[in-house]
């Protein structure tokens, strides 16, 4: 009969998440990994076999937790459907003038996108697949929006393609200039509901 572990798996994972979405991937290293998880380099292979198999799994702890929270309000068949896009970035000024935490890490699959994309094929696929839920998101959302007569249906799509890439890029800029951020964010609130059809 094998022996129980000694550790709680999730809780690990989300403690090398969060050491990665503060270091980043080069940065973090397997000392920095074992103070954090708790979990000696053995137990680190043996569990996730590798540094660069354990950053995949906290990519995707990130996406199926913050990321998926913070998309929640733009799935929502029920909720609001222009309301929700605008109340996202008005979350997320809020939380860049408050959460200093937040505006210094910035998101995490961003930061990988840009420390990594370029030479690491999974993390160009993780990319894609991030630009690829933001997209269907804030499109779930204008086309509901649309349906209730809100928006002009025409554009929901290039407006949804739109609104991915300016998310992605105010993560960048948060960790330049929090305050600069929040006010992109107000200022991208705005426009949207500038589409609104009165």
């Amino acid at each position: 009969m094998a022996r129980p572990k000694g550790y709680d798996r999730d809780a690990a994972l989300v403690a090398a998440r969060d050491l990665f979405w503060e270091q980043g991937y080069e940065r973090a290293s397997i000392a920095d990994l074992e103070k954090r998880t708790g979990l000696n380099r053995s137990s680190i292979y043996r569990e996730f076999g590798s540094k660069r198999e354990l950053f995949s799994a906290a990519l995707r702890c990130y996406a199926d937790r913050v990321i998926a929270g913070l998309l929640a309000g733009l799935r929502d068949d029920r909720g609001p459907g222009l309301d929700a896009v605008t109340a996202l970035f008005q979350r997320l000024a809020e939380l860049f003038r408050c959460e200093t935490g937040v505006s210094t890490r910035g998101c995490l699959m961003v930061n990988a996108i840009a420390e990594l994309a370029t030479h690491d094929q999974g993390v160009r696929a993780d990319a894609a697949a991030y630009r690829d839920r933001l997209r269907a998101s804030f499109g779930a959302a204008l086309a509901r929006a649309a349906r209730r007569g809100e928006i002009d249906p025409g554009p929901v799509e290039a407006r949804a393609r739109l609104l991915a890439s300016a998310l992605m890029g105010i993560w960048l800029s948060v960790r330049i200039d929090p305050a600069d951020a929040s006010a992109l964010c107000q200022t991208v609130a705005g426009q949207v509901e500038a589409w609104r059809i009165r």
